[in-house]
């Protein structure tokens, strides 16, 4: 399954995370520790097993890819 990770906000600390149907699977947010970043699945989701921290955006959408058997691409219109 394809998952499309769009920008939330104009900080460029969170994006969301959604099937190509539009269905949501989470989040991924800057985390405030020095991990990194933070995949929040929803809970009824198919992103629940997927390790938590990465160290990069990228990392975390290579993680979401390979878990989910399709692509996981950044979605930046809504970037200025």
């Amino acid at each position: 399954m394809d998952v499309v990770v769009t920008p939330t906000g104009s900080a460029g600390t969170s994006w969301s995370l959604k099937d190509r149907l539009g269905r949501p699977l989470g989040a991924i947010e800057l985390s405030g520790l020095a991990t990194g970043f933070e995949i929040k699945p929803e809970l009824s989701g198919g992103l629940r097993a997927v390790p938590t921290f990465h160290a990069t955006l990228n990392d975390a959408m290579t993680a979401i890819a390979r878990h989910m058997q399709g692509e996981c691409t950044l979605d930046s219109q809504d970037w200025d």
